[in-house]
Formats: structure tokens, sequence, C-alpha cells
């Protein structure tokens, strides 16, 4: 087991997930970080063309700023993909937000797969919208794991209750989850998981997949994210 936060044992705690075997994040990069503090300069400089008439009263826009904009980051970096041993927590550690159980058995077979390229182009491919709550990507995002599995209900009572619905169907709820090293290590430490914990024909198929690039296209997805279930279009 590795060491890791006390927030994210007491989650995978109360979702019945075990212990936590490994943790991807999707960090922001150094540009995303200078555009970051490029906003807040700009923003106080602002200020400064018709600054207050005390030193304070000057001085505390900047500081409102840097704190708005803190906050901002905080929030959208705090994303998170934790592999445990009998499921995944997906979702913002950040304060005041709370991330997603899912066990393995609630993952349908063959649809965890790595993305390498191309992440831009899911929600052209998908048609699902860009704010949906299961996919937890930025702007910044380059790489990620797709999946289906329980719906995004079915995912947070399973963190309060440490219980989960019965193995979904076929067909499941689209997940996605940004990674900044490469999508298939990730895919790799929950095909071991899935293995330990008894989901075998999980393990297989997710250990197998290859990375694969998104062209964008919705003909695509039987092969580039399968068994997902989409918006129909007309």
């Amino acid at each position: 087991m590795i060491e890791t936060p006390a927030k994210y044992r007491r989650a995978a705690a109360s979702a019945n997930l075990g212990e936590i075997v490994a943790i991807h994040h999707d960090r922001p990069g150094p540009r995303t970080v200078l555009a970051f503090i490029g906003a807040w300069i700009l923003m106080s400089a602002l200020t400064w063309l018709a600054p207050g008439e005390t030193l304070l009263l000057a001085v505390a826009p900047t500081a409102l700023f840097f704190l708005l904009w803190l906050v901002i980051y905080i929030m959208m970096a705090g994303e998170r993909l934790v592999v445990c041993q009998r499921g995944i927590l997906l979702g913002s550690f950040a304060p005041f937000l709370r991330p997603y159980a899912i066990a393995y058995e609630q993952l349908i077979v063959g649809s965890v797969v790595p993305i390498s390229g191309g992440l831009r182009r899911y929600h052209k491919q998908t048609g699902i919208a860009p704010f949906t709550s299961s996919i937890r990507t930025a702007w910044w995002s380059r790489r990620g794991v797709s999946m289906a599995g329980p719906t995004p209900a079915e995912a947070r009572a399973r963190l309060r209750h440490g219980l989960g619905p019965d193995q979904p169907g076929r067909i499941g709820s689209p997940w996605l989850i940004g990674t900044r090293a490469a999508a298939e290590a990730a895919t790799a430490d929950i095909a071991r998981a899935a293995g330990a914990a008894g989901c075998i024909e999980l393990a297989n198929a997710t250990a197998m997949a290859p990375p694969r690039t998104l062209s964008g296209h919705a003909a695509d997805n039987p092969t580039q994210l399968p068994n997902l279930h989409v918006p129909s279009r007309h």
C-alpha cells in the first residue's frame, strides 16, 4: 500500500473499497499556472488605474483577486483517480467537494480504456455535454481513462453508504477522468487491482486495452469508447 492523505483513506473506507494502491492526477502544467498568475496580474493592474485613497484600499483588491484565483486553481486541480483494492474513487478531493466511488463489479467489462490523444474531441464524438458530472476533465487535459459503469447518483450513494447496486447492464453510463501521466499506467493499475479482487474478466480486458487517439467521429465510438451509453443522434 502507499502513503496517502487521510481524506483519501476516509473516502475509500466510506465506500468500502479497501486500501488505496495507486493515485493518478491531472494537475495543470506550467503554462496553465502561468496563465492563472497572468490573469491575477492583469486584474490587479486594472485596479491600480484608479487606486483607493489609502494603501489598504489600494492593496485590498489585489489580495482579493489573488485569493479568488487561488481558490479556483485549488478547486480545479483537485481531480484524482484513486485505485483501491475493490474499486476506484474519481473526482475532486478539493475542499467542500467529494469524489465518486465505483466498485469493480459495477464497471462494464471491456469499457476501461486509456485515451492517449484527441481527448478534446470526446464531447464532439459522444455528444455528451462538457459539464456532465461524470466527465472529470479540464481545459488542460490531454490524456485520460474512459469507462462505463453506474450512474453518478449510484456512484455517490456508494460513497455515502458503502453499498452499491447490482452490476450494471451491458451498456453503462459514461465516465472520463483526466491523467497527467500516460493513461495506460492508470488502466494497468486498475487491471491489477481488479484481478486481485476477483474480477478476472474486467482485469484481462482492461490490461489488453491499447491506448487510442479519439477521432471525433461518432462512428468510431464502438471501438474507441466501447460500451458507453451516449445520446442518440438523428
